[in-house]
């Protein structure tokens, strides 16, 4: 890149052009004339760091800071990271008021890194490390997913007449995973680096719990607001991979160290869970809870509680009669599985919004139920749901339930080419931990099911497939259960063989020979 700059032409092509944009901003807005300047002096920086610390800059501040487009503290309050939020998420038109910019930050950012990589690697410039590659039928799935995202657009669009200005949004962040798989897989080291994500992703917990807490008993209390969550719903899946990495990390490793930690952080993260107030956080938990206990062997520590559980089994049921009557307290768990079973309405004899709303999803797939309808098109209002469009104008084009929408609008075809990688990840992930050898891995394995099994539960329950939070986790998540899988050989390549020497061996290191 340096290089590439020296280049005489291109440095006086460059320097006349900051030139002019600082002298432009001098005449028209004096105030933010030195902005040129900085950030010429910002993607010099970048430009000289290697992808991977670029790449984990991006995540932490991608977790880490307000989900902006989901309205994060119902709307009510802005915290300090809210406008880095609004920066990284929103479209930059509407950020910086500049039209033809309807792209967020964050694509901004994938894009160039990708670049970046991809001149270094052309100019044979070694900033980078080579990486592990990804399995190929986790290649494929992926470039499966793209593929019929464009087929959609066809079919719905230019065949069936759809409003090409809402499809966009309802396939742009899973066009954008495969994408985020790609950096990911040429950034990560490989197992080395999970140690990093782990941590990465507890700051990330910790801080949306307590910004949760305060915004709950500092703010919306004591004002009186009414309010239905803290954070955002998509925390939810946050919440379910901090929880997993701390909690799965002592199972593997069962040291007073670990014991520590683990407890301190699910307090924490608890505490947010709780202020947050989303059904899908327990039941992601727990099902990923039954993942890992289905996917781990019997350990004495796995054979220990499993004892304790048995003992305790007799009275689950006079437990969950009392709780059936009256949830509140010790009995509140009982409630969640309630009101997930029931709805929260059924007391009022009335249906719950999201069970209207399954049903003409299903009416809507029934119609098209191999080919469904494309992008671009609503789903049939069969029985009428509350008007919501003062909040949600395009609300008859993004159902809750992902699942049901994807088979809607795609059929069964459809849905078969945008999920296809989803069961390639789960089958790599499972074969992957049973030939890991090392705790680490085997733990990267289980938080990797785990974020599977959140991402899986958000898709069914509340607008899955447009988070942006969702789709960051579920990338990672499959890029590491790819990763491990090469390295353990759990899909054998001409790599794999010899990078399972080295961890047999009692190393972590990986070794150089990706080409991908």
């Amino acid at each position: 890149m340096e290089a590439f700059l020296s280049r005489t032409p291109v440095f006086m092509a460059l320097l006349a052009l900051l030139v002019l944009a600082t002298l432009g901003l001098v005449i028209l807005f004096p105030a933010v004339a030195p902005v040129p300047m900085v950030l010429a002096a910002f993607l010099y920086w970048v430009c000289q760091q290697p992808v991977r610390k670029l790449t984990l800059a991006l995540f932490a501040a991608a977790v880490t800071v307000d989900l902006v487009p989901e309205v994060p503290y119902e709307g009510r309050w802005q915290s300090p990271l809210y406008f880095p939020g609004k920066l990284l998420f929103l479209n930059l038109s509407n950020v910086l008021g500049v039209p033809g910019l309807g792209f967020p930050l964050l694509d901004i950012a994938i894009m160039g890194f990708l670049a970046l990589y991809a001149y270094r690697r052309i100019n044979g410039i070694k900033t980078d490390a080579i990486t592990p590659s990804l399995p190929k039928p986790l290649v494929i799935g992926l470039l499966v997913l793209p593929g019929t995202i464009a087929w959609l657009q066809v079919f719905g669009i230019f065949i069936n007449g759809g409003n090409s200005r809402v499809a966009q949004w309802q396939w742009h962040q899973m066009a954008v995973l495969p994408l985020m798989v790609l950096l990911f897989n040429v950034a990560l080291k490989g197992p080395e680096d999970l140690r990093a994500l782990g941590r990465i992703i507890v700051v990330g917990c910790c801080t949306k719990a307590c910004l949760g807490a305060w915004f709950i008993v500092m703010i919306a209390r004591p004002r009186g607001y009414y309010f239905e969550y803290a954070t955002t719903h998509s925390d939810s899946m946050l919440y379910v991979t901090g929880l997993a990495c701390v909690i799965f990390s002592w199972l593997e490793e069962p040291t007073p160290k670990n014991f520590k930690r683990m407890l301190w952080v699910c307090a924490i993260i608890f505490m947010g869970m709780h202020y947050n107030d989303r059904r899908l956080a327990y039941v992601s938990f727990m099902f990923s809870l039954m993942a890992a206990f289905l996917l781990s062997p019997w350990s004495p520590l796995k054979v220990k509680m499993t004892r304790v559980a048995l003992l305790f089994l007799p009275f689950f049921p006079f437990y969950l009669v009392a709780g059936w009557q009256n949830p509140t307290g010790i009995f509140g768990p009982v409630g969640i599985f309630k009101s997930v079973l029931e709805g929260e309405n059924l007391a009022k004899g009335q249906m719950d919004y999201r069970d209207i709303e399954n049903l003409d999803v299903i009416h809507t797939w029934e119609a098209n139920p191999i080919m469904g309808r494309g992008w671009g098109h609503e789903f049939d209002e069969v029985i009428p749901l509350p008007d919501i469009s003062h909040a949600f104008a395009d609300y008859r084009y993004h159902p809750h339930n992902s699942v049901l929408g994807m088979l809607a609008f795609g059929g069964v075809v459809g849905f078969s080419g945008l999920w296809a990688w989803i069961s390639i990840a789960v089958f790599l992930t499972v074969r992957a931990y049973h030939r890991a050898r090392d705790s680490l891995w085997r733990t990267g394995c289980l938080v990797a099911m785990a974020v599977i099994v959140a991402y899986t539960n958000q898709c069914f329950g509340d607008m899955g497939t447009i988070s942006w939070l969702g789709t960051l986790l579920i990338a990672m998540a499959a890029t590491c259960a790819g990763k491990i899988a090469t390295l353990t050989g759990a899909w054998p390549n001409a790599q794999s063989r010899s990078d399972r020497a080295v961890q047999e061996a009692g190393k972590t290191g990986t070794l150089a020979g990706n080409r991908v």
